[in-house]
C-alpha cells in the first residue's frame, strides 16, 4: 500500500489519519474504512495541506510524535485558523504523562488515543466525537439564525423588555427614536410613561390578563412620544414563562403604523359622504368593482330642487340626512346605502343570497316608506316623491341603473329593471328624434340665437351680448343646445354655426355693442366653416362688431392652425375671447401663443365666489394674469347681488348672467345694471 493512499466517500464523514508509521495507519485503516472515508498523510505539513485545501476532513487522527512538524504544532496551526477550528482532532500517542496531555488538550484537541490502542476504542471515540461535532454545528448554525432573527426583529421593530411586574428593562434602539426618551428616562418605569390617556383602562386590563396568563397578546393602540404627539402601534407582546411555569418577563414587538391609521382616515373620508356619512360614489365604485354579482338600486328624490327653494336649503338637507338614515336602516345588514350625490342615493346588494325579483321588492317597499313617512322639518312636515333604476351583473351596473332611473323618470314609473333593449331603443330612438328635430328647425327657421347682456362693472351699462343657441320646438318650447351631440354625430352641426352666424349679423343693424359667437375648435379646423367665417365676418360694419368665443375645455391643441385663423380674423375687426376658462386645462400657455383679447372666468369658480376661498383664489389669479397679459375678464353665471359685488371686489371687468339678465330673443338697444 503507497504512504499515500486515501480511501474517501464523500457521502461518509471523512477521516484524516496522520502517522509516520504505515504499520499504525495500516491498522487505523484496517479498523474505520468501513464507516468512514480515510485520508492518509505521513507529516505534518501533508496534513496541513489536506485540512487547508478544498474539501477538508471532518475529523483527525493525529499522531503527536512525527519527524520535522510534531503533532502538536499540527494541532495549534489548524486551530488557529476560524476556517478550521471547529473540526475534532484526537491524539494518538504512546506518551501517556499527564502533562503531554494537559498540553494537547490547551491546544484545542478533543481526546487523546494511546498506543498500542484498542480497535473498539478508537471506533467509539470517533463516532462520539463526529457527532459532539455534528451537534455543534447544528447549534452553531441555530444560534447563528437566532442571532440574525434577533437582529432583523431589532432593525424592524420597536422592542422592549420588562419584568414580571411590568418595570422596563431594556428597550432597543428604535423605541428610543420613536418616544424620544433617552434609555436612562426609561430603564426602571412601566410603560405608563407613553401610554395615551385617552386609550380605554380595558384594553390594558385584557392586555395583562392575557399575558398574565402565559398567552401571546396582539392589539393596535395608542401611545405617546415625550413631545405630546400620538402614535399608533400595533403590539405583539410575548410572556417569557420560567421553569416554574410562570411568565418572568414580557417582550414587547410592536410596529409604528401611525402613517397607515392617517392614510385609512384618509381614505374613510374620501370614501365618505359628509353630510349623511354614507359612503359615497368613490366607494360604490370601489365596491362594484370587487362585487362578484351586484344587485344595484338607484333612488332619486324627484323635484328636490322645489324643496330647497320652498323649505330653505337648510331643510333640505335635513331631508337628505333623514332619507339616508332610513335606507341606511332598511339596508337589513344586507344591503349597504350610498349617497351619490345631490338628491340621488343607491343600495347596494353583493353575493348570491338575494335574487333580482327580491331585491327589486325590497326597493319596491323602501320607496314606499320614503314617501308615507314625512321628514319633520321644525314646524313643517314634508313629504317626497321618489324614482328608482335597478341593475344587476358586473357590466357596466352603475351606467345601466342609470339608465334604468332616467327611463323611469322619462316614463312616470316608480322603478324600472334595466334590460339590454333599453339601452339600444333609447339611444337610437333619441338619436334619430334629435337628428329629425335638428333637421325640421333648420328648415323652418327654428334655430335662433337668444342674447344675454354682459356688463361692464365700470360703469354699469351693457356692452356687449353673447348670442346663445336655441331650438324653438314645435309647440313653442325653448330648447337648449343639449343636441350638439346629436347635431355632431349626424353631420348638422356646421349648419347650426352657419345659422347663428348669418342670424347675428342680421341683428347688428337693430342694436348696438358687442355680439358674442361661440365657436369650438372644430368649427375653426374644419377648411368650409373657416371660409364661411372669413367671408361673412370681412364687412367693415360686421368684424369690429363680432366677439368669436373659444371654448377652453375644448383642449386647445391645434394651435397653428388656430392661431392662423384668429390672425386672420383680427385683421378683419374681430376680437376673440377664451370661454369658460378655469373649467379645463387652463394652460396659460394658450394665452401666450394666441392673441386673445377676454377671459371668460367659468361659471363654476363664479357660482361658489362667496363661500369658498379655493374660488376666490382662482378667480384672483385669473385677474392678476390677464391684467398683466393685456386682456379683460368676464364673469359668467353672476346669479345674486353678492356674486355681482364680490366679482367687482375682485376687479373682474365685465359680468354675465342671470342677475345681471337673461337670455332674450331681442337684444335691448341699450339699458343699465339696474334693469336687470
Amino acid at each position: 500500500m503507497s504512504k499515500n493512499a486515501n480511501f474517501v466517500s464523500k457521502s461518509r464523514p471523512t477521516i484524516l489519519v496522520v502517522d509516520d508509521l504505515p504499520e499504525n495507519i495500516h491498522g487505523l485503516l484496517e479498523a474505520l474504512k468501513g464507516d468512514y472515508g480515510i485520508l492518509v498523510a505521513t507529516d505534518g505539513q501533508k496534513a496541513l495541506d489536506l485540512v487547508f485545501g478544498p474539501t477538508p476532513p471532518d475529523l483527525l487522527l493525529l499522531d503527536v510524535m512525527m519527524p520535522g512538524m510534531d503533532g502538536y504544532e499540527v494541532c495549534q496551526r489548524i486551530k488557529e485558523n476560524p476556517a478550521t477550528e471547529a473540526i475534532p482532532i484526537l491524539f494518538v500517542s504512546v506518551v501517556d504523562a499527564a502533562i503531554e496531555k494537559i498540553r494537547g488538550f490547551s491546544l484545542g484537541a478533543g481526546d487523546y488515543i494511546t498506543k498500542p490502542f484498542d480497535i473498539d476504542e478508537v471506533r467509539a471515540r470517533v463516532k462520539t466525537h463526529l457527532e459532539l461535532s455534528r451537534l455543534r454545528r447544528a447549534l452553531e448554525g441555530r444560534l447563528h439564525r437566532l442571532n440574525e432573527y434577533t437582529r432583523a426583529t431589532d432593525a424592524a421593530n420597536i422592542v422592549s423588555r420588562t419584568d414580571a411586574a411590568g418595570v422596563i428593562t431594556f428597550v432597543n434602539d428604535a423605541f428610543v427614536d420613536t418616544y424620544g426618551y433617552s434609555r436612562d428616562e426609561v430603564i426602571g418605569k412601566t410603560h405608563k410613561l407613553i401610554a395615551d390617556p385617552d386609550t380605554p383602562c380595558s384594553l390594558f386590563r385584557e392586555m395583562w390578563q392575557t399575558i398574565a396568563g402565559g398567552d401571546v397578546w396582539r392589539g393596535i393602540y395608542c401611545n405617546r412620544r415625550k413631545n405630546g404627539d400620538t402614535v399608533y402601534i400595533n403590539n405583539t407582546i410575548v410572556p417569557v414563562v420560567g421553569a416554574d411555569g410562570r411568565p418572568s418577563e414580557y417582550m414587547s414587538c410592536s410596529v409604528d403604523v401611525t402613517c397607515l391609521i392617517h392614510q385609512e382616515e384618509l381614505i374613510r373620508e374620501q370614501a365618505t359622504d359628509k353630510l349623511t356619512g354614507l359612503p359615497n360614489r368613490v366607494k360604490l365604485m370601489q365596491d362594484l368593482e370587487a362585487a362578484t354579482r351586484p344587485l344595484l338600486g338607484m333612488i332619486n328624490i324627484d323635484q328636490f330642487k322645489a324643496i330647497n327653494d320652498f323649505y330653505g336649503l337648510a331643510n333640505g338637507d335635513k331631508v337628505l340626512l333623514e332619507i339616508g338614515r332610513r335606507l341606511d336602516r332598511m339596508g337589513g345588514g344586507w344591503v349597504e346605502a350610498y349617497r351619490i350625490g345631490g338628491d340621488l342615493f343607491a343600495m347596494l346588494a353583493v353575493g348570491d343570497d338575494c335574487t333580482l325579483e327580491q331585491f327589486a321588492s325590497l326597493i319596491a317597499r323602501i320607496m314606499r316608506h320614503l314617501e308615507e313617512e314625512p321628514v319633520d322639518c321644525d314646524e313643517d312636515r314634508i313629504f317626497i316623491q321618489v324614482t328608482a333604476g335597478i341593475c344587476q351583473g358586473t357590466d357596466n351596473c352603475y351606467t345601466h341603473a342609470a339608465l334604468a332611473l332616467a327611463r323611469a323618470r322619462a316614463e312616470q314609473r316608480d322603478y324600472l329593471i334595466y334590460d339590454e333593449e333599453m339601452e339600444v331603443k333609447s339611444h337610437y330612438r333619441d338619436n334619430i328624434r334629435w337628428s329629425q328635430k335638428i333637421r325640421s328647425a333648420l328648415a323652418s327657421g327654428r334655430i335662433v340665437p337668444y342674447y344675454q347682456p354682459i356688463v361692464d362693472n365700470a360703469t354699469g351699462r351693457i356692452v356687449e351680448y353673447e348670442a346663445l343657441m336655441r331650438m324653438i320646438d314645435e309647440d313653442g318650447t325653448v330648447i337648449p343646445p343639449t343636441f350638439l351631440g346629436v347635431a355632431k354625430r349626424s353631420r348638422q352641426y356646421t349648419a347650426l354655426t352657419k345659422t347663428m352666424v348669418n342670424k347675428v349679423i342680421e341683428a347688428l343693424p337693430h342694436c348696438s355693442g358687442l355680439m358674442a359667437l361661440n365657436l369650438t375648435v372644430e368649427d375653426i379646423i374644419d377648411a368650409d366653416t373657416a371660409a364661411f367665417l372669413y367671408d361673412r365676418l370681412s364687412p367693415p360694419e360686421v368684424g369690429p362688431r363680432i366677439v368669436l368665443e373659444i371654448t377652453e375645455t375644448e383642449g386647445i391643441e391645434n394651435y397653428g392652425e388656430i392661431a392662423e385663423f384668429i390672425e386672420k380674423l383680427k385683421a378683419r375687426g374681430c376680437r376673440f375671447a377664451i370661454d369658460d376658462f378655469g373649467s379645463g386645462y387652463s394652460n396659460f400657455a394658450h394665452l401666450l401663443r394666441l392673441k386673445i383679447d377676454y377671459l371668460k372666468i367659468d361659471g363654476s369658480i363664479i357660482m361658489n365666489i362667496i363661500d369658498s376661498r379655493d374660488s376666490q383664489a382662482i378667480a384672483h389669479v385669473i385677474v392678476d394674469a390677464a391684467r398683466r397679459l393685456g386682456m379683460k375678464t368676464i364673469a359668467e353665471f353672476v346669479g345674486s347681488p353678492r356674486i355681482q359685488a364680490k366679482v367687482k371686489e375682485l376687479g373682474i371687468d365685465y359680468s354675465q348672467g342671470y342677475y345681471i339678465g337673461q337670455p332674450s330673443p331681442v337684444a335691448a338697444a341699450s339699458y343699465t345694471e339696474s334693469d336687470a
